[in-house]
């Protein structure tokens, strides 16, 4: 699997990942079999990608390596970091004394920058002169060194997490509307950490040339799932005209609920994400049906990979901020009371999204063991000339 995509928030993320695992599981019991492939005479079915090592993929493996290993979570730091500190800024002095809002955002602070601490200083230790001169296993020593350290503070930051999102989830509102804002901002870091566990960051591989039809079943797959969404939330979305349910301050963020404009943004991010997919997919079948073109295909795939990294995070924080809008204690108010069906239906949308990843774990677990499965018995139980074809109908 080379990266998540756009919607990986929700089941067009599962099914990608179910047969990217599967492919990648059936494809490595199988070298045995196909190994040989390049000897026989149709080699221009048979012509490799160029590797890792000749690639971007190379270049940011290096910087990865770098960096500890927390290329791919950087970014997240650096908006966490940043919600965190608009929520400990606000302008209400009686949040920044003594309360546990403020106790535990700074708390997830202090973790944040330890991290950041810590990948400074491999970095620094990387790039200086005497680096070089160490040998690859000592390299490798002082990289396990630095993710077991960064490993032990992630860990314990989720006792902090864990506080931070009961203390954003209320059963009832307070009183007052003094902490709201640091509220808002906390639970929105809290419920990303959980959806990053869920949907974490992966690293870029040379892309696996699946056939035409595994493709079409992917995107019609997606296409259901968004044209699905778009339908429904369209039709909820209709005669809604209520100022309670339409963005018009910031501080409609915290203290109320504008369903109709967090519709609209969401219509947005699927519906480009349904465009990205038929791009991807013309573009795929079309650079792998040509040899020169699967070069192109590695430069298009880093335009490819961005367009995923970058979309994921949107819809991280994108699910986060609905949960605060639908979830207890705001539950979708003001705006509900008017537009209850907008509500139900955002509500409805906003657990099928978040529950996916989970559903789609167990599929990818039962499906690696049939690839694994499947892979041995055609290895050992079928001659090469029935096997190699079936391999080539799965894998290209």
């Amino acid at each position: 699997m080379s990266t998540a995509p756009i919607d990986s928030g929700g089941s067009g993320g599962g099914i990608n990942r179910i047969l990217s695992h599967f492919s990648t599981s059936y494809r490595t019991n199988s070298v045995g079999v196909t190994e040989n492939r390049e000897t026989v005479s149709n080699t221009s079915q048979t012509i490799q990608l160029p590797t890792n090592d000749t690639t971007w993929i190379n270049i940011f493996n290096r910087l990865d390596r770098i960096l500890s290993g927390s290329l791919l979570h950087l970014l997240y730091r650096f908006i966490d970091i940043t919600i965190l500190l608009i929520g400990l800024t606000s302008n209400k002095q009686t949040c920044k004394i003594s309360n546990h809002l403020s106790i535990t955002s700074i708390c997830l602070l202090i973790f944040y920058f330890i991290d950041l601490i810590i990948i400074l200083f491999v970095f620094l230790c990387n790039i200086y002169s005497r680096n070089s001169q160490l040998s690859e296993e000592q390299k490798l020593e002082r990289l396990r060194r630095a993710s077991t350290l960064r490993g032990f503070f992630i860990f314990f930051k989720l006792i902090p997490i864990c506080i931070g999102t009961a203390y954003s989830f209320p059963l009832t509102l307070p009183r007052t509307n003094e902490c709201e804002l640091m509220r808002f901002c906390l639970g929105i870091i809290c419920l990303s950490t959980w959806l990053l566990i869920l949907i974490p960051p992966t690293k870029p591989e040379l892309p696996v040339r699946r056939s035409f039809i595994i493709e079409c079943f992917i995107l019609l797959f997606v296409l259901i799932i968004n044209c699905t969404y778009i339908g429904t939330v369209t039709i909820a979305m209709t005669n809604v005209h209520q100022s309670t349910c339409i963005y018009n301050s910031t501080e409609d963020l915290y203290l109320s609920s504008p369903l109709k404009s967090y519709a609209y943004v969401g219509l947005i991010l699927f519906s480009c994400t349904t465009i990205i997919h038929l791009i991807n997919l013309i573009i795929s079948q079309l650079c792998f049906r040509s040899n020169h073109g699967r070069r192109f295909y590695i430069y298009y795939y880093a335009l490819q990979y961005a367009l995923n990294y970058f979309g994921t995070i949107v819809v991280i924080y994108y699910f986060s901020i609905g949960a605060l809008f639908l979830f207890q204690p705001r539950s979708g108010q003001p705006c509900r009371t008017d537009a209850p069906n907008l509500y139900r239906i955002l509500l409805i949308w906003e657990w099928i999204r978040i529950l996916s990843p989970l559903i789609a774990i167990p599929l990818i677990i039962i499906l690696c063991c049939l690839g694994v499965f499947f892979g041995i018995i055609l290895s050992y139980c079928l001659p090469a000339s029935i096997t190699v074809p079936i391999l080539e109908l799965i894998r290209v």
